[in-house]
């Protein structure tokens, strides 16, 4: 792994960066030294643009003082993982994910994080003031490094200028830091990790060997024990990945069983785990069934109703705990998929304004508003300026635009079936601010050069 992201470093300034070593004056290339000179320069750029971006977060978390959780805000400090880090920090394993009580073992989520915080809650204290402090510092982290990938994509799909417009967005913009510092929750390490295997995809293929795709199976493994909602994205990628070598002539089935026997390798113990623990096979977590129903039944708002929730209504906790968590998701199952046979057409028109509710913002007044200081105005003009660019970058013929199309259009839809909380769209943000920057500054270099051909000074 240390060996492919040093190699895939070198797309920020070495071989990949080659057309980006422009002619001076008709065909005059620039001179060896002045091109390592700028290599430099751009790598000490990108080390500090890395530094402001967490310096930022720092700052509004002291100032804000968002690691205590008294703001008047959309924010979580208490949740199904920091509840499963308190058990496993007193000793009762990876268990009860809505309560202090004990509620047996659990596969409602998958288990880097809550090991993540149970570590973090070891040394500095059980939800205390300086484990959030300790916790919100390293998803401040992960934000940050999220400018390195975007650099990473816009070098390879031929517009570095564009990958540091994002970057550059994507450290200082106040929204795209909101949820490293106002939810305990793997928000921005998914978001960093998605944007890391995109990059990693398009990387390898031009620069595909068996080391490099064990270390993508590997790193999607990982990925899936953080978040497994990223799961449909795996075909994606590799497929992307794959058409490399079938471009080139070379075999891509071996690549292929390579990548899904290591990622499989990686998540295999947590589904030993699951079906020693939980009796049964359960592939990385167990809760669809029960998202699926708490957006969909009679009257629903289609938004995810808290009052079904065991963690927030005493009585659903009681019958989770007479029922055990995977009768407990059964039974809310069967009742789910009983309005939907019950109720079709009141089921589809809960998708649809599923699908509003995930692209236009709306849905954050449903938690309680968000506070201004994050600038929740600009979730509905992100969205529409996606709209936009999506149809710039077409007509641009963007290097690998399918991928990202691909990606911005299939991970929202297991969200259109069940329900769209706002922070679930920041897993696919940086590719979508990737995109608006890629058709902003392709946009207007395009239209620049038509304006000052001599066929488009005649035209005007």
């Amino acid at each position: 792994m240390c060996y492919v992201g040093l190699r895939m470093g070198q797309t920020w300034g070495g071989a990949a960066s080659a057309p980006a070593r422009a002619t001076k004056k008709d065909g005059e290339t620039a001179s060896p030294g002045s091109e390592i000179s700028r290599n430099a320069w751009y790598r000490s750029a990108t080390l500090w643009l890395v530094v402001a971006a967490l310096a930022l977060r720092i700052a509004f978390m002291l100032v804000l003082g968002t690691y205590r959780f008294d703001r008047h805000d959309d924010q979580s400090d208490v949740n199904e993982d920091t509840y499963i880090a308190r058990s496993l920090t007193e000793g009762h394993g990876f268990s009860s994910p809505f309560s202090n009580t004990y509620s047996g073992p659990t596969a409602w989520v998958t288990p880097v994080y809550p090991y993540f915080v149970a570590a973090v809650f070891k040394h500095f204290g059980v939800m205390s003031h300086r484990s959030y402090f300790v916790i919100e510092t390293v998803q401040s982290l992960f934000s940050a490094l999220t400018v390195l990938p975007l650099l990473g994509v816009g070098v390879l799909v031929g517009s570095r200028r564009s990958g540091i417009a994002a970057a550059v967005l994507w450290a200082f913009f106040p929204w795209f830091s909101r949820w490293a510092l106002t939810w305990i929750w793997e928000t921005s390490l998914s978001a960093l990790l998605l944007a890391c295997l995109i990059w990693y995809a398009l990387w390898l293929r031009e620069h595909a060997s068996p080391r490099a795709w064990i270390g993508f199976g590997a790193l999607w493994g990982f990925t899936l024990l953080v978040n497994p909602a990223l799961a449909s994205l795996l075909p994606v990628t590799l497929a992307f990945a794959l058409y490399g070598q079938w471009r080139r002539g070379l075999t891509w089935i071996r690549p292929a069983i390579t990548v899904a026997a290591m990622c499989f390798l990686v998540v295999s113990p947590w589904l030993v785990r699951n079906r020693v623990v939980m009796g049964q096979w359960v592939f990385l977590r167990d809760n669809f069934g029960f998202e699926f129903a708490l957006g969909n039944y009679h009257l629903s708002f289609g938004r995810g109703w808290a009052g079904k929730h065991p963690a927030v209504n005493p009585r659903e906790f009681a019958r989770y705990q007479a029922l055990g968590e995977l009768g407990y998701i059964q039974a809310n199952t069967a009742e789910a998929l009983q309005f939907v046979r019950q109720y079709p057409g009141e089921f589809v028109t809960l998708c649809a304004k599923r699908v509003m509710y995930f692209w236009d913002g709306s849905a954050m007044q449903y938690r309680g508003p968000v506070a201004t200081y994050w600038l929740p105005w600009s979730f509905a003009l992100f969205s529409f300026l996606l709209l936009v660019a999506l149809l710039i970058c077409l007509r641009l013929k963007m290097k690998s635009v399918g991928m990202l199309l691909a990606v911005v259009l299939i991970y929202p839809l297991p969200y259109y079936l069940t329900h769209p909380p706002i922070r679930y769209r920041h897993m696919i943000e940086p590719e979508m601010v990737l995109l608006i920057a890629f058709a902003a500054m392709e946009g207007v270099a395009w239209f620049r050069a038509r304006r000052d051909s001599p066929s488009g000074a005649a035209s005007a």
